[in-house]
């Protein structure tokens, strides 16, 4: 709303408090951050598939959408928290030990 000497009022329903501020809110701010459960038993296994084939995808050769793993979209947004370069996940598009520390850091090794 609009006052009549010019700046906006807060308008009907507002609560006005002395010196023109309002209290801070005693309520606690929960910041929201994406959580990534880590698969367990054959969903693992199809998990580590699906990382390897993102893997590939993004080094190697691209899999189009309809040959692509179930699980794609998902390894993909797994390997973005790897933090890794495309140099580190070309070495693991190979089987190895870069292959494994990458999926232990996701992971997705077996216990």
């Amino acid at each position: 709303m609009t006052s009549q000497n010019g700046p906006p009022s807060a308008g009907p329903g507002a609560q006005y408090w002395p010196g023109g501020t309002t209290p801070r809110s005693s309520r606690k701010v929960i910041p929201l951050q994406p959580v990534t459960g880590r698969p367990t038993g054959e969903r693992r296994a199809l998990m580590r598939d699906a990382v390897i084939q993102v893997v590939h995808h993004l080094v190697l050769e691209t899999v189009p959408p309809d040959a692509r793993n179930a699980m794609f979209a998902q390894a993909a947004d797994l390997l973005e928290l790897a933090g890794w370069g495309l140099d580190e996940l070309f070495e693991a598009s190979r089987e190895g030990p870069v292959r494994d520390e990458l999926m232990r850091r996701l992971g997705l090794l077996a216990e």
